[in-house]
């Protein structure tokens, strides 16, 4: 006997309704810690953004499709929703002195991964 729980078909109502994908993730600030909340901005919202942030002349030299300076710190700004942040607060982060590289590179991962990910699609036979 299996224990797989028996799943509705989904109606058109159910993947008009799906909320955004969102997670939290915790931050080291001084000697406690606090959370923040990402949210994931639609596929047009994320392609129109990306689209706005063109790379140099340099940057296209080098293989880049996107200008990390100026998109890193937009998406920042659309995708964490708690707390909200503008994107001079974003940009601000980005280019600050007390965010380590690494924590930035993470920080931008995480928004990027968050609007990236894709349905969790089981392919199982039909039954």
């Amino acid at each position: 006997m299996s224990n797989t729980k028996k799943l509705r078909p989904a109606t058109a109502a159910d993947l008009l309704s799906k909320p955004a994908r969102s997670k939290r993730i915790p931050l080291q600030v001084g000697d406690g810690e606090v959370e923040m909340e990402l949210t994931a901005i639609g596929a047009d919202a994320y392609d129109e953004l990306l689209g706005e942030h063109p790379p140099t002349k340099e940057q296209e030299k080098d293989g880049s499709v996107y200008n990390a300076d100026t998109f890193a710190p937009c998406l920042i700004a659309a995708v964490v929703s708690e707390p909200a942040l503008s994107v001079e607060d974003a940009t601000a982060i980005w280019k600050g002195s007390t965010w380590s590289r690494g924590e930035l590179r993470d920080l931008f991962v995480a928004c990027v991964e968050l609007c990236q990910q894709g349905l969790d699609v089981p392919f199982t036979p039909a039954g």
